[in-house]
């Protein structure tokens, strides 16, 4: 799958983003990770995804203080495969899925098994843990205030 990110990615979005096998962005996308700012944890895969795609330490400092990745960073640290203008991000990304499509497919989808065995073989249990660790984010009090700072548009303020 190729995932062609426009505007603002965040959260599950950025999940999505990095379930797929590569990712075009536009030269104005902004990545966020986004959960903490709503007292939350990643989920979606990200709490894999993430560090396999930029390395542990970048992903522990997104997810952790929700710093945004504009489109040239994100390209540096391997977080998108090419940065294109926005204009041209739509006719881009269908020519680069074309190109994909016109190749061996079939050697494609194989190469496509043995990286996901290889590096993803216990997706499944993330995926199950980050959902136990949701609800038990979901229910504090940092949910609560990191949710209502979101929808009254001001800064969270997790300890008064």
């Amino acid at each position: 799958m190729l995932a062609a990110l426009n505007g603002p990615v965040a959260g599950a979005a950025l999940g999505i983003a990095l379930a797929c096998d590569l990712r075009m962005a536009a030269d104005t996308a902004r990545i966020l990770v986004g959960f903490i700012g709503i007292g939350l944890v990643p989920d979606s895969a990200v709490s894999l995804l993430l560090p396999i795609t930029i390395g542990l330490g970048r992903a522990t400092e997104h997810i952790f203080t929700n710093r945004p990745i504009n489109a040239d960073e994100a390209l540096s640290m391997g977080l998108v495969n090419r940065v294109v203008p926005a204009g041209e991000l739509p006719e881009r990304a269908a020519e680069w899925a074309r190109a994909l499509a016109g190749g061996p497919l079939h050697a494609i989808g194989l190469s496509k098994r043995a990286l996901n065995k290889a590096m993803l073989g216990h997706l499944e249990q993330v995926l199950d843990y980050e959902a136990h660790l949701q609800e038990i984010a979901g229910r504090g009090a940092e949910h609560r205030e990191g949710l209502n700072a979101f929808l009254e548009k001001r800064p969270a303020r997790f300890s008064d």
